[in-house]
C-alpha cells in the first residue's frame, strides 16, 4: 500500500499518534506495553493503514496534554513543593517506572546529562524540589489515566 491509498483521516490519526508519543516520550514498544495494544497495531495505526481505536487515541492525547502542561520543572502547572520531601533515588525510580521513562529520558527531560544526575542524587540523597515536585505530578496523571479501555481484544492480531 503507498501514501496515496492512505486516507487523510488515517493520516492525520498517524500523525497525531506520532507526535503524542513524541511529546509523552515513549516509543510505540513503551506504548504497547502500557496500552495492552500489540505493538504492531499500533504501528498499523502510526502508518496509516488502519483505524485506530478512538478510546486509544483519546488515552494518548490526555497523556499528551499532560505532558504538555508538565513538559519542565519550570512549568506553571508543577505544584508548590509544600511540606512533602523531594523524591529520593528509590522514589524517583518508582515514579519513572509509573510514567515508562529511562533515567536517561528524564535526564534530558531535565536537561542534566545521566551522569550529572546520578551524582546530584548520590551527593544530595535526593533530587531537588522543583524536579521532584514535577515527577511526582507525572507519575500522578499516569496514574490517573490508567490504558484504555476498548472492546477490541488487543491479545491478537486479526
Amino acid at each position: 500500500m503507498d501514501s496515496r491509498s492512505v486516507r487523510p483521516g488515517h493520516r492525520r490519526a498517524a500523525l497525531s499518534i506520532a507526535g503524542e508519543l513524541s511529546v509523552i516520550g515513549w516509543g510505540v514498544r513503551q506504548a504497547s506495553r502500557r496500552s495492552g495494544v500489540s505493538k504492531d497495531r499500533i504501528l498499523r495505526w502510526q502508518s496509516g493503514h488502519s483505524i485506530p481505536d478512538p478510546d486509544f487515541l483519546r488515552w494518548l492525547a490526555a497523556l499528551g496534554m499532560l505532558h504538555r502542561r508538565l513538559s519542565h520543572p519550570l512549568a506553571r502547572a508543577v505544584p508548590p513543593a509544600g511540606n512533602r520531601p523531594p523524591l529520593n533515588g528509590y522514589a524517583m525510580s518508582s515514579a519513572l517506572m509509573t510514567i515508562g521513562w529511562s533515567e536517561r529520558t528524564l535526564a534530558e527531560r531535565l536537561g542534566e546529562h545521566r551522569t550529572a544526575l546520578r551524582r546530584l542524587i548520590a551527593e544530595q540523597g535526593h533530587l531537588p524540589e522543583r524536579q521532584s515536585r514535577w515527577l511526582e505530578a507525572l507519575a500522578d496523571g499516569h496514574r490517573d489515566l490508567p490504558r484504555p479501555l476498548s472492546p477490541i481484544c488487543y491479545s491478537s492480531d486479526p
